[in-house]
This record gives C-alpha cells, structure tokens and sequence, in this order.
C-alpha cells in the first residue's frame, strides 16, 4: 500500500511539473561580459545565458523584451551586466521579421534616457547584445533599427550617420505593426 501511495505521489508531482513546461519556453539573451575582460575594454563582448519565458509565437520580441529587462543578479554574480535594466523593459516596441532581417522599433524613451548609448563604447553594449540576441533565430542574418517608426531617428541618435542602404533612403515601412 505504502508503495502504491508513493507511485501516486511520485505520478501526480511529475504531472505537474512537466504539464508545466508545455506553457513556457528557453530562449537565448547576451549580456556584457566581464570575465577576461579587464575594465570592460572590449565592449562588444557578449556571452549568452538562457532564460525561461512563457510560451509565444512572438519568439524574437519576447527575447528582446527579456534582454531589455537587464541581467539578474545571479548573472551580476557572473560578472555579467548590461546597459539594460528595470527602467528600459518596455523600450521595445514590436520586432518585425523580412527576408532575413529583424527590424527592431524602440520607444522614444531612448533618446532622453539612454544618452550613454551614444558613446563608442555604449553603441556596443547597446547594438552587440539585440543582434546576438535575434541571429540566434535562423531567419535572422540582420537587425535594422529605428525609434518609434523612423530608422533615420535612430542612426542619427547613435551618430553613425547615414541609414544602411538596405533601408532604401530610410524607409521606416518595415518597422511597422
């Protein structure tokens, strides 16, 4: 009897944790990485950690908006950060996938809060963790972005000029809902 208990026991909890997993997902986010990495010289350097969310058929803006929430702190622990944290969690606006390529629409937000971003260094820690991020996804080969709809907001924010010319003159149409 004893041993039939524990079978039911043992039958109930495990249908409860695996019917669990049915309801969530693992995806990938990079963060800075400090490790070997004195004073932060290279700043684009990134290391994945993995994080479990609810399941979505929005898989790439799920990612972003996990990326953009920051690193916990059992990642700070790893010697992991990120230029994103509580107060930039809701800058993405939606994410488009074309023809291999991830069009990335940010909040205005950015422009007066995440100044820091428009450094060298900040452009890194910026731009190197949303495209590590979204080429996990094999129909991702490129990230465009743009600031609530116009990708020229963008480039000219980050001070690198000119749109790429894959965006044809600066054509915000693919960033669109």
């Amino acid at each position: 009897m004893k041993n039939l208990i524990a079978l039911f026991v043992i039958f109930a909890v495990s249908v409860a944790v695996f019917g669990q997993t049915k309801d969530v997902m693992t995806i990938k986010i990079y963060l800075s990485d400090g490790n070997d990495n004195p004073n932060f010289e290279n700043c684009g350097k990134v290391r994945h950690v993995m994080r479990t969310i609810p399941k979505t058929k929005a898989v790439a803006k799920a990612a972003l908006d996990e990326l953009v929430k920051g690193a916990t702190e059992a990642e700070k622990a790893q010697n992991l950060t990120s230029i994103f944290s509580v107060e930039t969690k809701s800058i993405i606006k939606n994410v488009n996938i074309k023809k291999d390529a991830a069009y990335v629409n940010l909040d205005d937000w950015v422009i007066e809060n995440l100044g820091t971003a428009t450094t060298s260094c900040g452009a890194f820690t910026f731009i190197t963790p949303i495209e590590k991020t979204l080429m996990q996804f094999s129909t991702v080969k490129r990230v465009f972005f743009a600031i609530e709809g116009k990708p020229k907001d963008f480039y000219e924010w980050m001070q690198v000029g000119e749109c790429p010319k894959e965006l044809k003159n600066c054509d915000g149409r693919n960033f669109k809902k």
